[in-house]
Formats: structure tokens, sequence, C-alpha cells
């Protein structure tokens, strides 16, 4: 059974994230509320220096431009140059051609640890015919399919997010069935967990499907925990209460509370 929580607070593991504008304060506020430490750091000039320190790198492309493309190109690469976990997410990759053709580049140049996305998202890196209004995700996609596919594509681990999350790493493939329906109704929820997925990987570029398990589970369960609270109220109330619980759970409760199932 994986103790990456339990390790993330005694370790403080350094997340570099290079993220999308809207969200780095809340991203920042949950990775230090989980246990992380967390550096919103975009400069190719000085991953060479953070980097060896970090562990893990988040390149987010949500406010993606062609004034920050190339960075993200280039701390990429830094990342696998230096042995540092990188963790992808595609925001709204299927929303244009612009976001279709970079990320086909970096993919191309660029080796991630883990992509991590919704299940629309995912689609596209496989199928870029695929379109999308944004960070959309239909529902009524084969998402099993999706991630099966997409692991064997870009050999690395997948975490396709939705209704149902589905893991695929090692030729393993989990889903799992928590979370609220309030990370849906806030900004930044995904990608919030991106680098939370980051936090649990220590410097592992292999991770074992259990440590990423355990990171969303956590995450989805912490949610569950603050819709409780905030029933009542809405997602502005959900919001501050979700922090809260990502402080406060431990890692027996997200193992006792998990609802996960490998598929065969």
């Amino acid at each position: 059974m994986s103790k990456g929580l339990d390790r993330i607070r005694t370790e403080h593991p350094l997340v570099i994230c290079f993220t999308n504008d809207v969200v780095k304060n809340f991203t920042a506020n949950g990775l230090l509320s989980l246990g992380a430490s967390p550096a919103m750091s975009e400069a190719p000039e000085e991953a060479e220096d953070f980097y060896p320190h970090a562990g893990t790198v988040l390149i987010n492309i949500g406010t993606l431009t062609k004034a920050n493309e190339q960075a993200m190109l280039e701390v990429g690469k830094i990342a696998n140059k230096t042995n540092t976990p990188l963790v992808f997410d595609p925001v709204a990759v299927g929303a244009s051609t612009y976001r279709k053709q970079f990320c086909k580049t970096f993919l191309e140049q660029v080796k991630p640890t883990v992509i991590k996305g919704n299940a629309s998202e995912i689609l596209t890196l496989i199928d870029d015919t695929t379109t999308m209004k944004g960070t959309d995700s239909a529902e009524s996609l084969d998402v099993v399919s999706i991630a099966k596919k997409a692991h064997e594509q870009y050999q690395t681990a997948i975490v396709l997010t939705g209704e149902t999350d589905v893991i695929a790493q090692n030729n393993k493939i989990v889903k799992l069935n928590n979370g609220s329906r309030f990370l849906t109704q806030i900004t930044g929820a995904g990608c919030l967990l991106g680098a939370i997925v980051g936090a649990f990987l220590f410097r592992n570029e292999n991770p074992e499907i259990e440590d990423l398990i355990e990171a969303v589970s956590v995450y989805n369960i912490a949610a569950e925990r603050a819709e409780q609270l905030s029933e009542s109220k809405g997602p502005g109330t959900f919001l501050v209460q979700f922090i809260d619980a990502l402080y406060k759970i431990d890692s027996e409760a997200a193992v006792e509370n998990r609802k996960a199932q490998e598929v065969k």
C-alpha cells in the first residue's frame, strides 16, 4: 500500500508549477494544504538549478500563448535531462488547432511521466479530429478504452478524470469513483489535481499505479468531505472547505473510503 501522503507531510516535496494564470493561487494553496512545497517557476534560465531539487514538474497549458510556448518546451526538455518527473496537463487541447499542434509538438520532443486530462482532452491526443468547446468532458465516451490507448501510444501513465476517473500505468487499468459535483463548479479543480499527482511522484519517473491511485483518491475524498460541509451553501464555501479538507485528510481515510476497481 502506498504511503505517499505520509511521505509528503514528512518530506514536503518541491513541486515546480508552470501552470496557467487563472489557477496559480489556488494550486499553490492546495499544495501547501496537502503538505507539499509549490514553486511557480516558468523560467528555463533557472530550471537546471531548480529541477534536481524538485520532486516533480507540472506543465499545464491552460493559458498557452506564443510568448510562453517555447519556454514550456524548454523546461520540459530540462525536466527530462535532469530525470525530474513531469506531469503534463493538455488543458482544452481540442478547443483549437493551435493547442492541438502545440501538444503534438510537445509530446514528440518531451517524455512526460504522467499525462493528466479529462476524457475529451486525452481522446484528442490520440485522435486529433476531436473537438471540444473548452475544458468540457463528454461523459458518453468510453473512458477505459481512451485511457488504455493513450497509455499504449505514449508509453506513460495516464490519469483520465471525469465522473469516473481512470488510471492506466504499467499495463494496469483502475477505475475510481470518488469525487464531488462541486469540483465542476469551481475554477482550477483539475489543474490542482495535476499538481497533487505530481506531489506523489518523489522524483520517480515510473511510478507504481498505487501511487497514482492514492493521489487521486486523496484529492477526491477530500472533495467529498468538503461537499458534505458545503451542501446547504454552494461552490464558494466548497472551495474554502476543500482547501481545509486537503489539510485534514489522512492516508487511512484515503484507503478506507476510496472506490477503486481494477479493469481486467
